[in-house]
């Protein structure tokens, strides 16, 4: 997820990319382990970067700091919860994010932060998907979740790869919205 969200923002959002500080943790086990081969793998095709790639422990990453704290599952936003004062109400999962996000506008962001604030823009997003959190109900709770591919067949790692893509596309439709030539 993280690999993948930098790819984008290098992509589409290159001057303002040193604004941003995207980190990733895990909540258990692995620290300084490499990606798997097939996490590696997937990432590349979309993009992504896995070099230099080292497991750290989200007791390494400054929760209180985060404007905003993706999780790959609920469980882990609930361990996140636990962890640093206020980070409950910063922290969402990945695809929870986007979806949330679905009723918000570019134009909505405009309003808030403008165009060429990104950063102010990430923010304003975060604002919106949590007071969209009691307005949007998901069917089933467990489609916020991305599956840990670990151990499992390439063809899972493709499909979480792709969930992945999904949701970070849908977030970045609204933080570096493609304008029209003028």
């Amino acid at each position: 997820m993280e690999r993948l969200f930098v790819a984008r923002l290098v992509e589409l959002i290159p001057e303002h990319f040193h604004s941003f500080g995207v980190r990733s943790a895990g909540t258990w086990g692995m620290t300084g382990s490499p990606m798997t081969p097939e996490a590696a793998h997937t990432l590349q095709l979309l993009g992504g970067d896995p070099s230099d790639f080292a497991a750290r422990a989200l007791a390494d990453v400054p929760l209180a700091d985060a404007d905003l704290i993706l999780t790959a599952t609920r469980q882990h936003r609930a361990v996140v919860a636990t962890r640093a004062a206020g980070a409950a109400g910063k922290a969402l999962t990945l695809r929870e994010f986007a979806r949330l996000l679905g009723p918000v506008s570019v134009a909505d962001l405009d309003a808030v932060a403008g165009a060429g604030d990104p950063v102010g823009r990430i923010r304003a997003m975060v604002a919106a998907a949590m007071a969209n959190r009691d307005h949007a109900p998901v069917r089933d709770p467990a489609e916020d979740d991305v599956v840990d591919p670990y151990q499992c067949p390439m063809s899972v790692y493709r499909h979480v790869a792709a969930d992945i893509d999904v949701a970070i596309s849908a977030i970045f439709e609204l933080l570096a919205p493609v304008q029209a030539p003028g």
